[in-house]
């Protein structure tokens, strides 16, 4: 009978020594982990560029070719591209008027609208129908389809504008749909570029990589050994790599068909929405690369067996050491400790006295500095509370005759360095996630001034922007008499020059001017920006910043000739309540042509900028979040391979006690009790570090639901480590045999 051949022989016993060596079942799902998460990184950015570039295709073949690009073809369409905002994102409409029977369609679309009414995408339609305002830009027949869209769950419309809507002097000629010199319109003008998206992933493949380290060299004592017989008996660095290949192929091949898994679902069980982001994957364009995703498990599958050979000793006999970090020693954990509480209030307190005018970039560094201090030391501060609690803990088990408590408690009194290890990656995952939060939160400045505006005044007071151009006053008047009751107007003329103590003009009835506290005269009345009313103090700084005083008089909005007709317009309520802005958006774009008149709240542009940057963050969130997650999992694997070693020094204890359920309490007390006391002080730190940057004027307040979130999601990684290590540390005493002298 033929024999088996070397190699083969070698990959059986590696394959077979995974499973008996000490710690291998709990390495063997470490490299499943690590292979997975890795994969899952590589599908992710494959992922990322199909969609980027399925976006680029299709909002090409849809993008508006003007008159003035294409000279030589005769015009098929009247239009306009235009914009409109909801839950504060902004979003493209167009608006377009057929010259022709034949003309040419956009993807996505059968048959073109007619005046009055509209093909919205079903992302518009769902949004509109959540405000019950469906037909907001006339009646709709029918929704655009995938391929006409960016991305599936892009807000987009086609609108037909009735003739009140059209103006056909200021509408642009358009020859037909395509091509590289159209327009684009949609989400290409609101998303991030794909270079700062794969940036963002990142966060994902770097504590993958962590991850993946900290496998491959989870229980290589045995393996250590193993090495060092095959050398020994004369193998060599093949014989090794044979061995190691053997020993973790299983696994690592196991993971990366998991990785690659949830890609290959997702083209195959079609679009997929991403929870809390709100954005919809698109299968198509995962299909068309179809054939980059089982390679990237591929490449994670070589690139983790590649680190497991790379990362094994050789097996040269010379001393050699561990590759395990040594439990800090002497005064440094202590000194630490000490420090930790004086740290966060020092980071907390401190900045905060100097003044933001002056001194902004040194309070930031400042801060960053203190929260990176504050990382360094928590460690230390709960590894010296464990070891003076590991004291009294071992003192009680003399009462209770807890054996585990008793183990435990004096490991920890004994080696703080050794928790202070095991319990750094929960501490800093959670001050982390805090800090990305916030920074992703926080808004530009003027951003920040717009919001504390909307604070201030809410929609009790709008801001109307008049193109005067464009209208005639037999046009505007009849639409403005037709506000909802209690809209007041009050005209607004900015001074000629933009210089410091320049005057404002207003105008408007005397119910108008007094419903906003000011004085009602056919002469002028000057007085300071600062005495007026609340609205009219804010209106004034949004559109003439530089400007002190004001001067108020009775007077008609509208004067007879538009072209000395104010360009913004106050709307104010007459009772100091809230304005129906919906409704007076919705008045003003059914009468009056496209993009004559808009309204807005104060700062309005600016808030639509920064919430499109804060949508953008959530992404670096979105990714950021499960790579700390990755980076404590790393970090709790390494401190379960720590516990087994522990173990394996208690082994004899199982015998004289005579019960293996000693691993579980000395587990909790060792491994569970300091995680979740962690987590618990973690919370504590982070809070108090957010509250320099917390400002619920300025938009930027931490999020107590994602911090509980996350606090939560470590507790149960805390209590499976817990159960984990005890079930590994009970099997791996029950190979245990004393040694005769």
């Amino acid at each position: 009978m033929r024999q088996p051949s070397l190699s083969w022989q070698l990959l059986r016993m590696g394959w077979a020594s995974q499973l008996r060596a000490g710690g291998g079942h709990v390495r063997a799902v470490a490299l499943l982990l690590a292979t997975a998460v890795l994969a899952l990184g590589l599908t992710s950015m494959i992922a990322v560029h199909a969609t980027y570039e399925g976006i680029e295709l299709r909002s090409a073949s849809r993008a508006l070719q003007f008159k003035d690009a294409f000279p030589d073809r005769p015009p098929v369409a009247l239009g306009k591209n235009d914009f409109d905002e909801m839950q504060g994102r902004q979003f493209s409409l167009i608006y377009l008027r057929p010259l022709t029977k034949n003309m040419p369609l956009p993807p996505g679309v059968d048959r073109w609208p007619a005046p009055g009414e509209a093909l919205l995408s079903p992302g518009l339609v769902q949004a509109l129908g959540s405000e019950g305002a469906v037909d907001r830009y006339g009646k709709l027949v029918g929704t655009i389809r995938d391929e006409g869209l960016a991305s599936p769950g892009e807000r987009y419309g086609y609108v037909n504008p009735t003739d009140q809507q059209l103006d056909r002097k200021a509408a642009l000629s358009i020859v037909g749909f395509g091509e590289e010199k159209g327009m684009k319109t949609g989400d290409p003008l609101f998303i991030s570029d794909e270079g700062k998206f794969l940036t963002a992933l990142y966060l994902i493949l770097l504590p993958a990589g962590a991850l993946a380290v900290i496998a491959t060299r989870m229980g290589s004592t045995g393996r250590d050994k193993r090495t060092a017989l095959v050398s020994a008996l004369g193998g060599g660095r093949r014989h090794r790599v044979l061995l190691n290949v053997g020993e973790s192929a299983t696994p690592i091949l196991i993971g990366a068909v998991l990785g690659t898994l949830p890609g290959l679902c997702v083209m195959a069980a079609g679009n997929l929405r991403l929870p809390w982001i709100n954005y919809f994957v698109s299968s198509v364009d995962l299909q068309r690369w179809w054939w980059a995703f089982p390679m990237a498990g591929c490449v994670a599958a070589v690139a983790l067996l590649l680190l497991v050979c790379a990362l094994h000793r050789t097996g040269r006999r010379r001393r050699t050491r561990s590759t395990r970090l040594a439990a800090h020693k002497g005064q440094i954990v202590r000194w630490a400790a000490l420090a930790c509480p004086l740290v966060v209030i020092a980071t907390v307190w401190g900045p905060a006295q100097l003044d933001p005018a002056q001194y902004s970039d040194l309070r930031m560094k400042l801060y960053n500095g203190g929260v990176v201090a504050a990382l360094a030391t928590l460690p230390c501060a709960v590894a010296v509370g464990a070891a003076a609690l590991g004291t009294r803990l071992a003192h009680s088990s003399r009462r209770t005759g807890s054996a585990g408590a008793l183990i435990a408690g004096r490991h920890s009194a004994a080696h703080p360095g050794v928790v202070a290890r095991l319990v750094a990656g929960v501490g800093i995952v959670l001050v982390v996630v805090s800090q990305v939060q916030l920074k992703n939160s926080q808004f530009g400045e003027s951003a920040r001034a717009a919001q504390a505006a909307v604070n201030r005044v809410g929609s009790s007071m709008l801001l109307m922007h008049v193109d005067t151009q464009s209208l005639a006053r037999q046009q505007l008047n009849p639409v403005l008499q037709r506000l909802p009751q209690g809209t007041e107007m009050i005209a607004l003329y900015p001074p000629a020059e933009s210089a410091s103590g320049a005057t404002v003009r207003l105008q408007g009835s005397c119910q108008a001017l007094r419903a906003v506290k000011l004085s009602c005269s056919r002469e002028p009345i000057t007085a300071a920006v600062n005495s007026a009313d609340l609205r009219i103090t804010e209106a004034i700084r949004w559109t003439s910043p530089d400007s002190d005083r004001l001067a108020v008089r009775q007077g008609a909005v509208l004067p007879a000739s538009m072209g000395s007709a104010p360009r913004t317009v106050v709307l104010a309520s007459s009772d100091g309540k809230k304005l129906p802005e919906a409704q007076i958006n919705q008045l003003l774009r059914d009468a009056l042509p496209l993009a004559a008149v808009t309204v807005e709240s104060p700062g309005g542009s600016w808030l639509v900028g920064a919430n499109n940057s804060v949508a953008h963050g959530r992404w670096v969130i979105f990714f950021g979040l499960p790579g700390v997650l990755i980076v404590a999992l790393a970090i709790v694997l390494a401190n379960l391979a720590e516990f087994l070693r522990f173990s394996r020094m208690v082994a004899p204890l199982s015998v004289l006690t005579g019960e293996r359920k000693i691993y579980y309490s000395t587990a909790m007390w060792a491994l569970l009790v300091p995680l979740l006391a962690t987590i618990a002080t973690s919370v504590i730190v982070a809070s108090w570090l957010a509250v320099p940057q917390v400002s619920a004027a300025n938009g930027v307040e931490l999020s107590n639901g994602m911090l509980t979130a996350t606090a939560g999601a470590l507790a149960v990684l805390a209590v499976l480590t817990w159960w984990w290590g005890s079930r590994a540390a009970q099997h791996q005493s029950s190979l245990w045999r004393p040694l005769g002298e």
